[in-house]
C-alpha cells in the first residue's frame, strides 16, 4: 500500500471537506468550491463528483485542488491535519548479516536496468501527457464559445481530466524515484491508452485537413 492509499484508508473526501469548512447538507451535497456554484451540485462521500463542472476525484485530489497545492503536499497536509499514524520510512538492511558480493552485483545491475527502463518510460509519459494536456486546453477554449458546451463530449472530458493530468505530470516531474516507480506500476496502462487514443484522434484531424485541401 502506497502513501496515498494509506491516507485514503483513513480519510474520505467528505471528512476532508467538513474539516476544511465546506458546508454539506444531509444528502451529502455541497456547493462546488471549484466553480461559481450557487446551488449544491457536488456529491461528496468516499470520493467527490460535481454534476455541473465535472470535477471529480478522491480525498487527495480534493485537498490538492482546494488549496492549490501538489498531491504530495496535500497528502502531507492531510496527515498533519487529521493526525494520521502514517510515516514514510526507507527499509534498512538488518545489521550483522553479511551480503554476498556476487549477488549484490547482480542485484545492482538489475536495479540499474529497471531504473533506466522507468526513466525512459517517464520521459515518454511526460510527452504523452503534455500533448494530451494541450488538446484538453484547446477543447476547453474551443467549445466554451458554444451555446451549450456541456453537450460537447470533448469539453466535458477537458473539465474532468485537466486537473488529473496536471497531477500526473506533477508526480512525474517532481516526485521521488519511489513515487515515480509506483506511478509506473499503477498508471502505465492508462498512459498507453491515452497515447493510443490521441494518435487516432490526430490521424482523424489530419485526414479532415486533407479532405478540406482536396475539396
Amino acid at each position: 500500500m502506497n502513501l496515498f492509499q494509506e491516507i485514503k484508508a483513513y480519510v474520505t473526501a467528505l471528512q476532508a471537506a467538513e474539516q476544511y469548512g465546506i458546508k454539506i447538507n444531509r444528502n451529502k451535497m455541497a456547493c462546488c468550491p471549484f466553480h461559481d456554484d450557487h446551488h449544491p451540485s457536488m456529491k461528496i462521500g468516499q470520493n467527490y463528483y460535481c454534476f455541473a463542472c465535472g470535477a471529480k476525484g478522491d480525498v487527495i485530489d480534493f485537498t490538492s485542488r482546494l488549496f492549490g497545492i501538489s498531491q504530495f503536499e496535500a497528502a502531507q497536509k492531510l496527515i498533519t491535519d487529521f493526525g494520521l499514524p502514517i510515516r514514510s520510512e526507507k527499509k534498512k538492511h538488518a545489521p550483522g548479516k553479511p551480503r554476498n558480493r556476487a549477488s549484490s552485483m547482480v542485484q545492482s545491475r538489475y536495479h540499474f536496468s529497471v531504473k533506466n527502463k522507468i526513466l525512459d518510460w517517464k520521459n515518454h509519459a511526460v510527452k504523452v501527457l503534455t500533448d494530451y494536456l494541450s488538446w484538453i486546453r484547446f477543447w476547453k477554449k474551443f467549445y466554451s464559445s458554444r451555446q451549450d458546451p456541456f453537450e460537447e463530449e470533448h469539453f466535458l472530458e477537458a473539465l474532468s481530466n485537466e486537473w488529473k493530468i496536471n497531477a500526473y505530470l506533477d508526480i512525474l516531474l517532481a516526485g521521488s524515484g519511489e513515487e515515480i516507480a509506483q506511478f509506473f506500476m499503477d498508471k502505465r496502462k492508462e498512459v498507453a491508452d491515452i497515447e493510443q487514443r490521441m494518435d487516432g484522434y490526430q490521424r482523424g484531424v489530419l485526414e479532415e485537413i486533407r479532405k478540406d485541401c482536396r475539396g
